[in-house]
């Protein structure tokens, strides 16, 4: 089985997006907590394929887009193009899709505010930071064949060619093959806050955990 790990293109914009929701909820699909893939896609893919498609990677298969990783190499610009440029356009689509009449993001909403450590202490930590941060994902039938290593280890020669000294990536301590993952690749665990994430009415308790990797630059 060939896999090709590539640079990504404007024309992979639609399978990304699909691929991302595919995997975003700990491998499986978007719609476990949130009813709208076009405005997921936005909020998920739309600074890396729109702001920085140079820092992005894909792996085929066949012609087939079977893994992505999205980077990042300077979390403060990420968070300016979010706020400003990103936010605002997508809350109009949000509402358009009557998005926030939906059930599921009124439990999305709730638990959000439960989780204000995260939101306003370790992301405005993150958004004053010019280090990096990705985003990995798998398709369900390719994983355990290297291919998140293989577009990781494209991401860390990227950024290290770029003189980025640190890479950033966010897990939901339930993922245990995603935390299994970047300890083998030499993440560690810098930070961890408590979150709640409500479905279907009920609350689930879990930790998000900042993994880090400081990696040497040419």
């Amino acid at each position: 089985m060939n896999i090709n790990i590539r640079p990504y293109k404007a024309e992979d914009r639609a399978a990304l997006r699909t691929l991302c929701c595919d995997v975003a909820d700990r491998g499986g699909p978007i719609e476990n907590f949130f009813p709208d893939r076009d405005v997921a896609a936005d909020l998920l893919t739309k600074y890396y394929t729109d702001y920085e498609p140079q820092s992005t990677f894909i792996a085929l298969c066949d012609k087939r887009m079977v893994g992505y990783i999205n980077g990042c190499m300077d979390n403060r610009r990420y968070g300016l193009v979010m706020f400003w440029l990103i936010t605002p356009p997508l809350l109009i689509k949000a509402f358009k899709h009557g998005v926030f009449f939906r059930p599921e993001i009124r439990q999305l909403l709730r638990g959000t505010l439960k989780n204000w450590r995260r939101i306003f202490v370790w992301r405005k930590k993150s958004f004053h930071s010019h280090q990096g941060h990705l985003h990995i994902g798998v398709a369900k039938d390719f994983r355990g064949q290297q291919v998140g290593r293989n577009l990781l280890n494209t991401l860390v020669e990227h950024a290290a060619g770029l003189g980025i000294a640190q890479l950033e990536a966010s897990v939901h301590d339930a993922n245990k093959a995603a935390g299994i993952f970047f300890e083998a690749q030499g993440f560690t665990v810098r930070e961890r806050y408590p979150m709640v994430l409500i479905r279907d009415g009920k609350e689930e308790h879990y930790h998000s955990l900042l993994y880090v990797k400081t990696i040497s630059t040419h």
